[in-house]
């Protein structure tokens, strides 16, 4: 007989369970890491808005004025510039929205779902920068995938005139960035999929006269949208205010809004950056319009839905162009995802390589010697700074969720949503909307160049990801073995390490190695906070994509990828490794 439902029913009695509500250490937790984002988010905030109204004492700029804005409206390059990013942004968080739902419509559940779900790790632990510098060695004019075509067909004996990269209108960038993208939100999907038994929904409309696209689309789809809402939040405002992915494959004569406003902040002229102040409010203000008008859409969609379910003609339907597309849409992100990997290494090791050569003529470890002799720095500042945002973000997350099981215990309510909005919050504001003020705080405050300013910065995003990653699982941990163990005259400490930690130690590597590989991916804040006193591997990369030496562009990238997908690598192994000889844990 188990004694499991006994701990549950008697439990609440128990002197550890007592111990666990008086935890004084555990209720200042949420509130610290509520703090250790949410004040950078706030004070640069205000130091943006304050010389965006032409309030900037450090250049001589003490009373309130208009003029900047006068300023960044009439830039010459604003309407473009808007319009671009409009289009990319959207455009691209719509795409990815929709391959999502394809993808899922099509392929859940089956086989070759499962195979996409374990390429999920590796796909987003690809830095954005690397991805797209890959992508280009990919899809430019005289890109691998053009030699291919070249070499099997011979209709391309020179390069193409085209403009398949870095185009005017920003097609490259929505194509990166949905590409990118789409992973995430399938990854948050996961997470909600179960919840909304999807095969007894899909038996039930069809026991109804409902077809299986009828489940999907009025009844599965409403109910995931509003569990990855916020997900999608957070990919129309990275979208719509990205930097690096930007530089490397959006539109250059104008750039985009936030690209921009990142070379009116780095102009030498000072009062420039008062213009790029305006312009971030502004962003931050369009962010918030687009989201608005996203949310105003669903009363009518609901509507809809509603219409759908009640009026329309019973059929049914069975999948047809659904699962055949979720096929082409999974081989088509498996081929770009693995050929601007491969594609980028082999131009980390090339010396020589002509047009329409499918192959290097001549290969080199020159690239790579070249790089080691100015990697050095970067590579340090990069691992520590990733290792240590990654661990602070993991600590401060795990004591929060364990605040959390306190307060469930106790029978206290937790307002889920509020909690889900905080977190979201640094990814809902453009970074080039408050770092800047942030950066302006941390000069008056003589800690501008500062290591622990940087490392601060780099947790304020890396904080949310972790908990994003985690908090899915370790809700769900069954606390009864916990309390069995406590009951065993196991301490609280001894009972986590030896019961609860094991169990959970999958989620918690790969917590970690998701932190870990959002701290690699920062463009922004190092540019920021690090006050040219700091590179890491990203801005090497970023630089180097501006310039013409393909080789060196790719041996940083490798750099890039192959230390967020070590780390991935490590959180799968060590498991295995731990529970090789327990098959339930594996």
């Amino acid at each position: 007989m188990s004694v499991l439902p006994f701990i549950v029913t008697h439990g609440a009695n128990d002197p550890a369970m007592a111990t666990l509500k008086r935890s004084s250490v555990l209720t200042a937790i949420p509130a610290l890491t509520t703090a250790v984002f949410l004040i950078p988010v706030i004070l640069g905030l205000i130091g943006t808005w304050l010389p965006a109204f032409g309030y900037f004492p450090a250049i001589g700029l003490d009373q309130l004025s208009m003029t900047p804005w006068e300023e960044w409206f009439n830039h010459p390059s604003y309407k473009s510039a808007l319009l671009k990013t409009l289009f990319s942004g959207i455009g691209a968080s719509v795409l990815s929205l929709v391959i999502t739902f394809v993808l899922l419509i099509g392929a859940y559940p089956s086989v070759m779902f499962q195979r996409l779900e374990r390429l999920l790790s590796p796909i987003l632990s690809v830095p954005h920068a690397a991805f797209a510098i890959g992508l280009g060695f990919l899809l430019s004019p005289s890109g691998w995938l053009i030699r291919w075509i070249e070499y099997m067909t011979g209709w391309f004996p020179v390069p193409p005139n085209w403009t398949t990269f870095q185009d005017p209108m920003g097609v490259s960038l929505i194509i990166t960035l949905a590409l990118k993208e789409t992973p995430f939100l399938l990854f948050m999907s996961l997470a909600v999929l179960p919840s909304l038994n999807v095969q007894k929904t899909r038996w039930l409309a069809n026991s109804m006269g409902r077809s299986t696209r009828f489940a999907w689309y009025w009844l599965l789809i409403p109910q995931l949208y509003q569990q990855i809402k916020l997900p999608f939040f957070a990919v129309v405002a990275f979208s719509l205010t990205v930097v690096d992915i930007a530089l490397i494959a959006g539109p250059t004569t104008p750039p985009t809004l936030a690209v921009l406003i990142t070379q009116l902040f780095n102009d030498p002229d000072l009062t420039n950056r008062t213009v790029g102040a305006a312009g971030a409010t502004w962003l931050l203000i369009l962010v918030s319009i687009a989201l608005l008008i996203i949310h105003l859409l669903e009363p009518p969609l609901r509507r809809l839905r509603q219409w759908a379910i009640h009026c329309r003609p019973q059929t049914r339907l069975t999948l047809n162009w659904e699962a055949p597309v979720a096929r082409a849409l999974t081989l088509l992100m498996a081929l770009a995802f693995a050929g601007s990997a491969a594609v980028t290494f082999i131009w980390s090791l090339t010396l020589r390589w002509r047009y329409p050569d499918v192959l290097p003529s001549q290969f080199s470890t020159l690239p790579w010697s070249r790089i080691l002799n100015r990697i050095d720095e970067p590579f340090w500042c990069t691992v520590w700074l990733a290792l240590l945002s990654a661990l602070i973000a993991l600590f401060l997350v795990i004591l929060a969720l364990e605040n959390e099981v306190r307060l469930r215990w106790s029978q206290k309510k937790l307002n889920t949503q509020r909690i889900a909005w905080l977190i979201y919050l640094p990814l809902l504001i453009p970074q080039v909307a408050f770092l800047f003020g942030f950066q302006v705080f941390l000069i008056q405050t003589g800690w501008d160049g500062q290591f622990t300013a940087l490392l601060w910065s780099h947790l304020v995003f890396v904080l949310p990801y972790v908990f994003l990653t985690l908090s899915g699982p370790y809700r769900n941990f069954d606390d009864r073995y916990f309390w069995l163990a406590l009951t065993l005259k196991q301490q609280r400490g001894p009972a986590y390490w030896h019961i609860k930690f094991p169990i959970l130690m999958r989620p918690i590597l790969y917590a970690f190695a998701t932190g870990f590989a959002v701290s690699i991916a920062q463009y922004l804040p190092t540019i920021f906070i690090g006050a040219g006193k700091y590179s890491t591997i990203t801005t090497e990369a970023v630089a180097m994509a501006a310039g013409s030496d393909r080789r060196l562009m790719a041996v940083m990238a490798v750099w890039q990828q192959s230390l967020p997908l070590l780390i991935f690598a490590l959180a799968t192994l060590l498991p295995a490794l731990r529970f090789r000889e327990r098959q339930s844990m594996r």
